[in-house]
């Protein structure tokens, strides 16, 4: 049975990539208000059509028909992340209140051209079958949000919806890799009452995870913190529990993809000294130094890792005496690298590559940085060399290797500790990897002897290219985005990953055909 599908504010088409992704599903037409986005669209869609305008202004009347119906209204006024003290929540007082201004205001009211298509549709006799809405989690405290959802619920022969609180990281569909991303997002999915039967949700938004208590792979439940909560991001407002009492349901934590597997490695940057590129010298904001030195002390312990011809297996601290030398080892230094926020709002940290990005936004605020290099100190073709490469074949003439670090008066304080402040667990080096990271704050840094800043000038740096974070955001290396370097950011950071657009259209196609489709992650 084929499926027509519409996308509305499509971006650059990461919503229809996840649809067109399930079998049956063709794109008909995208609309969007920024010529750019529509071309990128375009580019990967030409058999589609395509709107370009306002959508708020548009005879939506007269737009095609489509079983499916994704629309993803613009998410800046809604989101905290504006840095501006949230407004929505609440009728205006007009004896004192700040009114929102006018484009906010409008920027808003794009979400009710949602059931205005709904309703068009349904008028001409051809009404949509299913669809989602998606947005940031912050719509859900909109003080309209209860009507918005009743007026979904009433068009036409009515809607059934289901609210989804997903992490795209959690969301693994049949084709499309996973976001290495934590990227919280509002879902609200509708479909037509008198289909006869409902999305098996169960199927589609419980992540395959490992419990240790179980000893086996379980479906994962979300459980919301707070009772009555139905929206929120992971671990602040929700975790995942093992559906069994033998574990008394124990917190799980369902597996994920790392940054790391994104970032481009052969690419350089240059030394935090050196300022920012181009003709004349710009230092990094003192707040984002502040951010690597933080992050180099909590995660920037190198490890003397084996490579190969060698019978051991596991990679050792540098803070430890090195293992026995033979004449076959080929041991490589790795320095765990940094993913560095560079915007300017307070309370952000730096976080490791083996952890999903945070959420990408239309902007480029993430910088990789990582320890300098190599010095190989001998004679011949030997050269300095990333600490993320192997080390220089190791011979029996003496020790050739010089590790270029920060000066030993701001060094990395090696002797600090990870300590488990709960639990049986023990106090581990920074220079080994960290225990199993649970759902709660588990460890605490000590650090001892040596305090004061490291010195970052010998730090390697460099931003995200737009080719990791369009990886990051789920789209295939192939995806054609029109425009220049910022431009192309934007489109990415304004889009859906498309792994979970496939994984929920793929929940809504099995209800409207009754034919199974495979999640991905199956036992």
């Amino acid at each position: 049975m084929g499926l027509t599908y519409i996308d509305f504010f499509c971006g650059a088409g990461g919503s229809s990539t996840g649809a067109a992704a399930v079998p049956g599903v063709t794109p008909v037409l995208a609309a969007n208000h920024w010529d750019k986005a529509i071309a990128s669209h375009a580019a990967n869609f030409p058999a589609a059509d395509h709107f370009l305008g306002d959508l708020h202004d548009a005879d939506v009347a007269t737009f095609p028909a489509a079983d499916l119906f994704w629309a993803s209204p613009e998410c800046p006024k809604w989101s905290n992340a504006r840095g501006v003290r949230r407004d929505f929540d609440r009728q205006p007082d007009l004896f004192g209140e700040t009114l929102p201004d006018a484009a906010t205001d409008r920027s808003r009211a794009l979400m009710w051209d949602v059931p205005r298509y709904l309703e068009a549709m349904a008028a001409r006799g051809k009404p949509v079958l299913a669809g989602v809405i998606e947005n940031v989690v912050d719509v859900r405290a909109w003080d309209l949000w209860s009507a918005f959802n009743q007026e979904v619920r009433q068009v036409g022969p009515g809607y059934r919806t289901r609210l989804i609180a997903l992490n795209s990281m959690h969301a693994r569909p049949s084709t499309i890799a996973v976001a290495p991303q934590s990227r919280d997002r509002l879902y609200l999915a509708y479909w037509r009452a008198d289909l006869g039967r409902d999305p098996d949700w169960d199927k589609w938004l419980r992540p395959l995870t490992w419990c240790g208590g179980c000893d086996r792979a379980v479906r994962a439940v979300q459980a919301f913190k707070r009772p009555g909560a139905d929206m929120g991001r992971y671990r602040q407002q929700y975790v995942y529990r093992c559906p069994h009492v033998t574990c008394r349901n124990a917190v799980v934590e369902p597996p994920v993809v790392p940054a790391a597997s994104i970032i481009d490695w052969s690419l350089t940057g240059r030394r935090i000294g050196d300022g920012k590129p181009g003709r004349k010298f710009t230092p990094y904001a003192a707040a984002t130094r502040e951010r690597i030195r933080a992050g180099i002390r909590k995660y920037g312990a190198p490890l003397l890792a084996p490579a190969g011809g060698t019978w051991r297996t596991e990679a050792t601290p540098v803070t430890v005496p090195a293992p026995t030398r033979t004449t076959r080892e080929n041991d490589g230094l790795a320095v765990p690298p940094l993913l560095v926020p560079t915007e300017g709002r307070d309370g952000k940290a730096a976080g490791q590559v083996g952890e999903p990005m945070r959420t990408q936004t239309a902007r480029n605020e993430t910088g990789l940085a990582w320890l300098p290099f190599i010095a190989e100190l001998r004679g011949g073709g030997s050269d300095a060399r990333p600490v993320l490469d192997a080390l220089a074949t190791v011979t029996a003439s003496g020790n050739h290797h010089g590790l270029s670090l920060p000066p030993a008066s701001g060094a990395v304080d090696w002797s600090a500790l990870l300590t488990p402040y709960y639990g049986n667990g023990t106090a581990r080096p920074v220079g080994e990897p960290v225990g199993t990271l649970t759902t709660r704050d588990r460890y605490g840094l000590a650090a001892g002897g040596r305090h004061g800043g490291t010195d970052v000038d010998e730090v390697l740096f460099r931003m995200l290219e737009p080719h990791e974070i369009g990886a990051a955001m789920a789209f295939a290396p192939d995806y054609v985005v029109i425009g220049n370097k910022r431009e192309k950011v934007r489109q990415f950071g304004n889009a859906v990953t498309s792994n979970v657009a496939e994984l929920l259209v793929s929940a809504l196609v099995e209800a409207i055909t009754g034919h199974d489709l495979e999640p991905g992650g199956r036992a």
